[in-house]
């Protein structure tokens, strides 16, 4: 059995004007998981995601995807390992549903290929049905609802044939309804197709229901690193976000509660 990681950072910072923002910090990432990574507003969860995806390039420290450094990838063919969803997109998107899935076939599209071939309306067409948003096809992007933009962005990375999806705050701004659907979806997709999924998220409870390991960061540092029922803790959640909280369970599964009053 190869116990390599799928992805693997050591010493990792970034800083911005001479001011560090995150790190240094070892992260490894096993294939088939799922990594949540919590923290309160400004605690560097979305800069690590955009560091793990190459959209910013580390002030100190290497990430390497199965042994290889990310310096030796080609944005190109890193693109087809790793595929990212942003929690901030555009306003207004003049695309049907179809075309913003195929978008995630752009790593495969060679300088001299004049149009998608065969192979990537196939992938759009299972990533569609996977999502379960087939429906939608002809749709316009800006006609949908926001639980159902999240799910074609989600269609459009898996479109891409990545080994890990990244997904930043998958559930933000979205009614109890849409997160719910949102959750059941990323359920889905973490039991039948064996992708490693690493996501930031602000909602704990979802963090609890979809993580096999949690990450706490606060400041730009680690905190703890473990199982839900190793950081969903009042004594590892109250220092990272200096509140009360409160922890019951829901069968296996920690639930955070808020503490209110004095």
């Amino acid at each position: 059995m190869n116990d390599s990681p799928l992805l693997a950072a050591h010493g990792l910072a970034w800083a911005a004007g001479g001011r560090p923002i995150l790190g240094p910090l070892d992260l490894e990432v096993r294939a088939g998981e799922c990594l949540m990574v919590v923290g309160p507003n400004g605690a560097g969860k979305t800069t690590l995601l955009r560091l793990l995806t190459a959209l910013l390039r580390p002030t100190a420290g290497t990430i390497s995807y199965r042994g290889r450094p990310y310096t030796t990838l080609a944005r190109r063919e890193l693109a087809r390992h790793v595929a990212y969803v942003p929690q901030v997109r555009p306003a207004s998107v003049p695309l049907a549903v179809e075309e913003v899935v195929l978008l995630g076939r752009y790593p495969y599209l060679s300088a001299f290929q004049l149009a998608p071939s065969a192979r990537d309306f196939a992938a759009v067409d299972e990533a569609m049905a996977r999502v379960g948003i087939e429906e939608l096809r002809r749709r316009p992007l800006d006609e949908l609802s926001g639980g159902e933009r999240q799910a074609v962005y989600v269609a459009g990375a898996l479109a891409q044939e990545a080994e890990l999806l990244v997904l930043d705050e998958p559930t933000t701004h979205l009614d109890a309804r849409h997160q719910r659907e949102v959750a059941t979806l990323l359920l889905r997709l973490k039991a039948d197709s064996g992708r490693t999924v690493v996501a930031a998220t602000h909602d704990l409870n979802l963090a609890s229901l979809l993580g096999d390991r949690l990450l706490a960061l606060r400041a730009g540092r680690a905190t703890a690193c473990g199982s839900p029922a190793e950081i969903l803790r009042s004594e590892v959640l109250e220092p990272l976000f200096g509140t009360g909280f409160e922890i019951v369970r829901a069968g296996e599964r920690p639930v955070t509660l808020l503490q209110l009053g004095p």
